[in-house]
């Protein structure tokens, strides 16, 4: 754990502020646009879906009807594909769908937890604290930019590499699917691993362990030769080896070609004693087999996704299908696993629709609601000089760019709306306003409690 603390005067925070003015302004004004489409591209695809639900066809699978060629077109069976899916590196082989390889290496991560306090005068005095912890991770993590990089270092690159495999001839019925309904079969199911998958230069560096979500079972790579009781020969770990290999995790992972150098150097010499002031890397290439996970270590699985059911909505174009062009400039092209009726799969198209116009809303009202904040920041950080006046006019500042989004927000959906639908447009119009007036309100009563305030003096 690492402790930092840095600080930084009232001129520097106000130049930061006034230079924030123009970001401010441009996440300001980009958020209008952004409103502007989301509505649009809501009501398109909301009509788009409407006229699908209209003109669509049910088909069979089992016959092509070049009658419903070019025709908008639900139909719901079993995916059939002779694709023969292989991992060469893990001896894999799979006929179905999808293959995939899951990897994660035991790294260090640096977390930070930032406070920051303001000073009389304006200036701010930030404290960083750095903790680091041990943990199972799919990516590579940079360690080069820890603020304790020198004690905290994670291995350059992973071993071996997460890998999807994908049948490129899958069928349904008599009808050949494109990739892009291919890559909408989900599903996913763990595959049973045994010695014979286990790289030849692992064989007596690996552990197979049934400990995956729901009992899946997962490779273990690490640098040093196990008893033989305990190599992958034997997937389930005798009771010597488990006490050297904890039940959860397992062993420092370094590269054969790497490894075998360094330890036939190890056997030719004398072990040396322990450096009681080593950094805490746990790269510890020649270190045995301990019963915590080191630094480096790397499991892996796999999982598959087998021939199923499935319904789907398309255009039909030969024997294939392409998406369904509509007359609102947009696309259908829908694929759910089970039987789904095409009301079914509208309906939950028309739901997934209104999810993401709100979570756009959401998106640009807080773009605006950051510009605005910027653009006010400098009035903070004027205020700051006095730490209290500073919190005051900050939290002023909030609720003013708070209304002011609600404001800008509403106006530009509602106009948005005035255009494609008009009758819930101006009724967000309206809404606007009042927010407007709110904000003007306020404006009048701060002012005449001023003036009340100044008149007292008059009374003497």
């Amino acid at each position: 754990m690492g402790t930092r603390v840095t600080e930084e005067s009232w001129f520097g925070r106000l130049g930061k502020a006034f230079a924030g003015i123009l970001f401010g302004g441009l996440l300001t004004v980009v958020s209008v646009p952004v409103l502007f489409w989301n509505e649009g591209r809501a009501v398109r695809t909301a009509k788009g879906l409407k006229e699908g639900a209209k003109v669509v066809v049910e088909i069979q699978p089992d016959a092509v009807d070049p009658a419903n060629d070019g025709k908008f077109v639900h139909v719901s069976g079993d995916v059939q594909t002779n694709d023969v899916l292989r991992d060469d590196d893990f001896a894999i082989e799979y006929n179905g769908i999808r293959l995939e390889r899951h990897v994660e290496m035991y790294q260090w991560n640096e977390n930070k937890q930032t406070t920051k306090e303001k000073k009389l005068g304006g200036g701010t005095r930030t404290t960083t604290t750095y903790t680091y912890e041990k943990d199972w991770f799919p990516e590579r993590i940079d360690s080069s930019g820890f603020d304790e990089a020198h004690s905290h270092q994670n291995p350059t690159e992973f071993v071996f590499a997460d890998r999807t495999y994908q049948a490129k001839n899958v069928s349904l019925g008599q009808f050949r699917l494109p990739d892009s309904l291919i890559a909408m079969i989900s599903g996913e199911d763990a595959l049973e691993l045994d010695p014979a998958n286990v790289p030849d230069a692992f064989k007596d560096r690996s552990i197979i362990r049934r400990d995956g979500p729901d009992g899946a079972s997962r490779i273990y790579l690490f640098a040093h030769p196990l008893p033989v009781s305990a190599s992958a020969q034997d997937p389930v770990p005798t009771d010597a080896v488990k006490a050297t290999v904890d039940e959860s995790a397992e062993l420092a992972l370094t590269p054969p070609a790497q490894s075998l150098p360094d330890e036939q150097a190890q056997a030719a010499e004398p072990a040396l004693p322990t450096e009681p002031d080593r950094p805490e890397t746990d790269a510890t290439a020649n270190s045995p087999p301990t019963d915590t996970p080191q630094i480096g270590d790397v499991r892996l699985w796999f999982t598959a996704t087998p021939v199923q059911t499935v319904s789907l909505l398309s255009q039909q174009t030969g024997e294939s299908f392409q998406p369904f062009e509509t007359h609102y400039d947009t696309t259908i092209n829908v694929l759910k696993v089970g039987v789904f009726s095409a009301a079914e799969m509208i309906a939950q198209e028309e739901a997934a629709n209104r999810i993401l116009t709100w979570l756009l809303r959401a998106g640009g009202s807080m773009m605006m609601f950051f510009g605005l904040m910027l653009l006010l920041r400098p009035l903070v950080v004027l205020s700051d000089v006095l730490p209290l006046a500073g919190s005051l006019v900050g939290f002023g500042t909030a609720i003013v760019a708070g209304l002011l989004t609600i404001a800008g927000a509403m106006t530009v959906i509602g106009i948005a709306w005035v255009f494609y639908r008009p009758v819930l447009g101006i009724s967000l119009l309206v809404v606007a306003i009042a927010a407007v007036y709110l904000i003007f309100r306020r404006g009048r009563s701060k002012r005449a409690q001023q003036r009340d305030t100044l008149t007292h003096a008059d009374l003497a």
